[in-house]
């Protein structure tokens, strides 16, 4: 069975070729008929901004591949404040809790811009696991995930608040595809655990000092990576 190659944005992952299994670390690389049988059962959806692409406590059915757009993860204290666990872009995965029975998503996730998802089903996961091959990638997988949490937690350690938001859009840009950064300073604020007010002053800073600039609204460049990775360090 052959899938259309010039399939952008197809409506069923059976009109696509097999780039979405490509982005699935520990799936790539599985036999070819076993790949096709995967994206027969998984689904397309385009997402306008502001829709949920999960709440928080729907059941985890399925791996979610961001394949464009930007989707934010994010949960909600008592008081209202809002958390941000993370902000997802093109060919992104959430897949936290999909090898867990029973589990549910300890946070929803809102489209920042219009998205484009695939589906790939829970039950096609976990029969794809059973090979021992697959099993090392998941642990390599996982192993990413730990490094990545650690790395959030380290930016949320830096008591400096021009520092923290320096090297939160450090490790934003590490994590990008485009050739700058696109946050609103409410989701930096979110990420980092600062008021907004906090972060766009800071900001300013940063830009006057010319450690980072200013492209459009919400958009950020950092011109020198290593004069900005020095100024979080001192």
């Amino acid at each position: 069975m052959k899938f259309n190659p010039n399939c952008q944005k197809p409506n069923t992952c059976e009109e696509c070729t097999d780039r979405c299994i490509k982005d699935i670390a520990f799936l790539y690389g599985l036999p070819e008929e076993k790949q096709i049988d995967i994206l027969r059962h998984s689904t397309h959806k385009t997402l306008r901004r502001g829709d949920f692409v999960f709440h928080e406590g729907d059941s985890v059915e399925s791996i979610v591949i961001i394949k464009q757009g930007q989707v934010k993860l994010s949960n909600y204290e008592a008081d209202g404040r809002e958390n941000i666990i993370g902000i997802f872009a093109d060919n992104d995965t959430i897949w936290e809790g999909v090898f867990s029975a029973a589990s549910s998503y300890p946070y929803s996730a809102v489209c920042l811009t219009k998205t484009y998802c695939c589906y790939i089903r829970r039950v096609d996961v976990e029969s794809a696991i059973s090979d021992p091959k697959v099993a090392l990638k998941v642990i390599h997988m996982l192993s990413n995930k730990l490094h990545d949490a650690n790395e959030r937690s380290r930016i949320l350690s830096i008591s400096e608040p021009v520092k923290r938001v320096a090297a939160f859009l450090i490790y934003r840009e590490k994590r990008s595809n485009e050739p700058y950064i696109t946050l609103r300073l409410d989701d930096i604020a979110g990420s980092v655990g600062l008021r907004a007010e906090t972060v766009s002053r800071n900001v300013r800073k940063l830009v006057s000092d010319g450690l980072i600039e200013k492209v459009g609204r919400s958009g950020f460049r950092i011109p020198d990576f290593e004069r900005l990775n020095s100024f979080v360090s001192e």
